[in-house]
C-alpha cells in the first residue's frame, strides 16, 4: 500500500486560503490517513470466510447430485476437488495539495494582470487531488480425482468400523445399513448389477432386519465397542439376552441372523460376505460408488427418458416399501426457487426438496463418506488447475 505525502510549493508565505480550499484540504487530510493507516485484512475475514464456505458447500452438494444423476443415465462419475482458495486484497490511496503565489504585488500588480489579459486575482493558485484504488484477486485451485485416489475414495468398500462410528455419532442404523451395506450374515440387500429382468431379489429379510436394528438403537441397548485383539483394533457388538419391551423383536433378530435365542452375545464385526464363526457378525459393506448406484433407483426421470435409463439400473418392484424412503430426487423443466440442491442435466432440472428431511440426511451421509474415504488416500499427484477468479 502506498500513500503519497501532501506537499505545498510556494515562493513566499501563503496568504489565507478561501473557505472552499480549507474545506477541501480538511477532507483530504482526514480521509487519507484513515485509509492509509487502517488494515484491510481483518475486516475481510468474516464476510469472505463465510462466502467461500457457503460457495464451497453448495458446490459440493451440486457436484454430488450431478454425479448421482449421471449414474442414473449410465454415464461415468467425475469429481473435481477444490484444493485451495486464495484471496489477495490490495488498496492504494494517494492525495496531493499545492498552492502557488507569484510576486506580482503592489501597485504594478493590477496593471500587469490587465496587460496580460488575466481577470481576477491571478497572484494565487491552488491545486488538490486524491485517488483510491481497490483490488481483489482470488485464485482457486481445482484438482481432478483420478487414478489411485479415485479407486480409494470411490471404489474401495466403506469399512464396517466407519459405519459403526457414524452410528455412534447419531446416524440412524437403518439408513446406514440400507444405503451402505450389501449383506449381513449372508442376508442380502437389493442387487446392484444391471438387469432387464422384471423380477427382483427378495430383500424383505434385510429390510426387516434394518427395522429391528433401528428399534434396538432407539432403546439404547445396542452397544458397540473397540477392543484390541492380537495388537489390532476390533469392533465388537454386545447384545443382551433381554431388552425391556423388545423381547419378541430381539428373538426375531437372533433368528434372522442365526444366533441362539437365549444368552448374551458378544460378536466380532467383520467385513466378510458370510459369517465364518458363531461369534462373528459379517457386515459386507458397499463402496461409495455402490452406495450412489443403489440410490439411482430413487431418481424420478422424465417419461421420455425412461426407455434409455430403466435398463441401466437393477429392477425394483413398484410396491417396494423402501423405495424413496431415504432419498427422493425429482425433476422439472424450470429451476426451483429454494431447493436443497439442484443441477441442470439433459434438458431438465433435477433437485432435492428443501423440505425433504430424509433425503437431505442421506445426501449429507454421502458427502461425509466421500470425505472419510479421503483420509485413506495418499498424497495426490494429479494435475491441478489454478483459476484466477477475479480476472
Amino acid at each position: 500500500m502506498r500513500v503519497s505525502s501532501l506537499h505545498c510549493l510556494t515562493k513566499r508565505p501563503v496568504r489565507q486560503m478561501s473557505g472552499r480550499a480549507q474545506a477541501v484540504l480538511s477532507m483530504i487530510l482526514l480521509t487519507i490517513p484513515s485509509v492509509g493507516c487502517s488494515t484491510l485484512g481483518p475486516r475481510t475475514i468474516r464476510s469472505d470466510r463465510f462466502n467461500y464456505n457457503q460457495a464451497g458447500a453448495e458446490s459440493s452438494k451440486e457436484q454430488m447430485l450431478l454425479n448421482l444423476v449421471r449414474l442414473r443415465y449410465g454415464e461415468p462419475l467425475y469429481f473435481l476437488e477444490i484444493s485451495s482458495m486464495l484471496s489477495q486484497f490490495s488498496i492504494e490511496a494517494a492525495g496531493s495539495f499545492s498552492t502557488w503565489q507569484n510576486d506580482l504585488h503592489g501597485v504594478l500588480g493590477p496593471k500587469v494582470r490587465a496587460a496580460a489579459g488575466v481577470d481576477g486575482d491571478a497572484s494565487e493558485q491552488t491545486t488538490f487531488g486524491a485517488n483510491l484504488g481497490y483490488t481483489d484477486k482470488p485464485t482457486i485451485t481445482y484438482r481432478p480425482i483420478q487414478g489411485e485416489e479415485f479407486s480409494r475414495r470411490v471404489m474401495t468398500p466403506i469399512t464396517p468400523g466407519e459405519l459403526i462410528n457414524l452410528a455412534k455419532s447419531g446416524w440412524s442404523i437403518d439408513r446406514l445399513l440400507s444405503c451402505c451395506v450389501q449383506s449381513i450374515n449372508g442376508i442380502s440387500n437389493r442387487a446392484l448389477h444391471d438387469s432387464n429382468d422384471s423380477s427382483a431379489r427378495d430383500t424383505s429379510k434385510f429390510e426387516r432386519l434394518t427395522v429391528l436394528m433401528k428399534k434396538f438403537q432407539d432403546s439404547g441397548q445396542q452397544m458397540f465397542a473397540t477392543e484390541v485383539q492380537n495388537g489390532a483394533p476390533v469392533i465388537m457388538i454386545y447384545v443382551p439376552e433381554s431388552i425391556a419391551g423388545l423381547d419378541s423383536e430381539l428373538r426375531e433378530a437372533r433368528e434372522l441372523l442365526d444366533y441362539p435365542p437365549t444368552g448374551d452375545l458378544r460378536l466380532r464385526i467383520t467385513d466378510n460376505a458370510y459369517r465364518r464363526s458363531p461369534e462373528e457378525l459379517a457386515i459386507h459393506s458397499r463402496s461409495l460408488l455402490a452406495c450412489l448406484y443403489a440410490m439411482t433407483h430413487e431418481i424420478n426421470v422424465p417419461p421420455a427418458h425412461r426407455k434409455k435409463t430403466d435398463s441401466v439400473v437393477g429392477s425394483m418392484p413398484a410396491d417396494n416399501a423402501q423405495r424413496g424412503a431415504f432419498l427422493h430426487v425429482e425433476h422439472s423443466r424450470l429451476p426451483q426457487a429454494d431447493p436443497f440442491a439442484q443441477v441442470y442435466y439433459n434438458g431438465y432440472w433435477f433437485y432435492i426438496s428443501n423440505d425433504d428431511w430424509s433425503s437431505k440426511r442421506t445426501f449429507a451421509l454421502f458427502t461425509y463418506l466421500f470425505s472419510l474415504q479421503a483420509t485413506n488416500a495418499p498424497g495426490a499427484t494429479a494435475p491441478v488447475v489454478a483459476v484466477g477468479a477475479g480476472r
